[in-house]
């Protein structure tokens, strides 16, 4: 391998790691690093099995039950979530066909941004976990997801108004991402099964290396507080906020016409 691609397996492990901590992270930065170096649909399809594989690793961090436990256990409370995700993903592409993409990374940047300070306020905004709230915030989440591919931090906003646990948040967070990664796999298949030899060992190669990031993080996740958890997820979506009003500067620089 060149160097060049050793640097974009660390930046992979870098990923994982942070998706070990914080619950989310390793598809859009991954994403972001192999992009350098390869078409985005091949990007793409590189991350899919990796990312499947953080996922159900993600989904042990309750040691109270098992693997099989913790899913039958957060599907049958949290499904309308991972439900109307889905539907929203499939309104998300249909804005993002309709809607110049700088407007809609504009808006996501711009909430994300009063989302954070919102919350470092005496009394921020706070969610019932209601079956309602699950539908209109997964809707929401899957069509930001489907239009900017930036799901997973609209739907950490939702999981951290609703007040709920570390190990909660994680899991319901990598069910949603189990669900829409599973679509995307089957969408991208067949550039999945003709990549070349050597990226099929550039895809061993991120895999083992985020396989041990995420076991990394998954040892820090456990030592941090709660409140310690939640102010990392908060300056960890910040960073996505501010990189999402960079991009629509960029992207609005070029064409300021909101329909497409």
């Amino acid at each position: 391998m060149t160097q060049a691609e050793w640097i974009v397996l660390w930046l992979c492990a870098i990923a994982a790691l942070l998706h070990g901590v914080s619950g989310f992270g390793f598809p859009m930065l991954s994403t972001a690093a192999l992009s350098s170096e390869y078409a985005l649909s091949t990007a793409v399809t590189l991350v899919i099995l990796p990312c499947l594989l953080l996922n159900l690793w993600m989904l042990n961090s309750d040691p109270k039950h098992s693997l099989l436990q913790s899913i039958r256990y957060y599907v049958s409370h949290y499904w309308p979530l991972m439900l109307s995700s889905l539907v929203g993903s499939v309104l998300g592409v249909k804005l993002l066909i309709w809607i110049n993409e700088g407007y809609l990374k504009l808006l996501l940047g711009l909430v994300i941004i009063f989302y954070v300070l919102d919350q470092l306020r005496p009394t921020p905004l706070r969610v019932s976990s209601s079956q309602l709230s699950m539908l209109g915030f997964g809707l929401l989440a899957g069509m930001i997801g489907g239009a900017t591919n930036a799901m997973a931090p609209f739907l950490m906003m939702y999981l951290l108004s609703c007040q709920l646990s570390k190990t909660d948040i994680v899991i319901i967070s990598n069910l949603n991402f189990i669900a829409s990664k599973l679509v995307q796999l089957t969408l991208l298949f067949p550039i999945l099964i003709s990549l070349q030899t050597h990226q099929r060992h550039i895809l061993l190669g991120i895999t083992l290396f985020a396989l041990i990031g995420v076991w990394l993080g998954g040892k820090i996740r456990h030592r941090l507080s709660q409140q310690h958890f939640k102010y990392l997820v908060l300056f960890f979506l910040f960073g996505l906020g501010i990189y999402a009003l960079w991009q629509s500067v960029g992207l609005l620089q070029h064409s300021t016409i909101l329909f497409k």
